[in-house]
């Protein structure tokens, strides 16, 4: 009888060791970074590789992302203004007075203007 008990408790160890190494070490060391650059603005997440990222992780590194190019965009950069406003259009949430929030198409000097509204993060953590 005992024999049979140590060979229970040894044979579920081995099946514990045996899904540890072949599911989820695997799954852990598949971590990839992805990394969003223009000019001086970098920004790095990390998926698992074989699925596509998540939506609102992708959505917050964009997020900063956008943030930074606000910060190093000067006053008639069309290269900046264009990303900016891409992706404004792709994740950004609706910003401003009530004439400008009604409407994903604004300035980027609206955009700029109202960055912390527009690209928050933190919302997205809620």
């Amino acid at each position: 009888m005992e024999e049979r008990k140590t060979a229970a408790i040894v044979l579920g160890i081995l099946a514990l060791a045996v899904v540890i190494f072949t599911v989820i070490i695997p799954y852990i060391n598949e971590r990839k970074t992805q990394t969003l650059q223009f000019r001086s603005c970098t920004v790095h997440f990390n998926y698992h590789n074989g699925y596509s990222p998540d939506y609102d992780i992708y959505r917050a590194a964009q997020n900063n992302f956008a943030l930074c190019l606000c910060k190093i965009y000067q006053h008639g950069d069309t290269a900046i203004s264009n990303r900016i406003i891409g992706i404004y259009k792709e994740t950004g949430s609706p910003i401003g007075p009530d004439s400008v929030y009604k409407s994903k198409d604004c300035s980027v000097d609206t955009i700029i203007k109202y960055r912390s509204e527009a690209f928050d993060t933190l919302i997205m953590v809620d």
